[in-house]
């Protein structure tokens, strides 16, 4: 019984090792981040901060900015588009917020290269 409890917990710390490295190796997750101004969301216009970096940390500009904005519990109609390079990685993008709730943001960055990251963000209206 030890001994199968034993073989239990080594190989759960090995999945374990794997899944943390696979998971912190250049996921967009880390590459992709958004702030947003105002940083409490209220009702009314807001922009939309989407940094991006490759794999080496360094911003990434001529990248190209898709974005979808919407709620999560209702549809709100389409608030889609490319976001406005901002220069050393940033891109912005304005929404307008017409409920309090749940929204959610979707990216899909282009990298100059051609690759494609996906990351989707939620936030919550005030």
């Amino acid at each position: 019984m030890m001994m199968a409890l034993g073989v239990f917990i080594l190989i759960i710390g090995f999945l374990g090792y794997r899944v943390m490295t696979l998971s912190s190796t250049g996921s967009s997750s880390e590459l992709i981040s958004l702030t947003t101004d105002p940083n409490q969301l209220r009702l009314g216009f807001a922009n939309f901060i989407i940094a991006v970096k490759d794999e080496k940390g360094q911003p990434v500009n001529n990248a190209t900015v898709f974005f979808d904005l919407n709620m999560t519990t209702m549809n709100m109609g389409t608030q889609q588009g490319n976001a406005t390079s901002q220069g050393d990685g940033t891109y912005t993008a304005m929404g307008k917020l017409t409920m309090k709730g749940p929204w959610k943001i979707s990216t899909k960055i282009t990298m100059p290269d051609g690759k494609e990251m996906d990351k989707d963000f939620m936030v919550n209206v005030n």
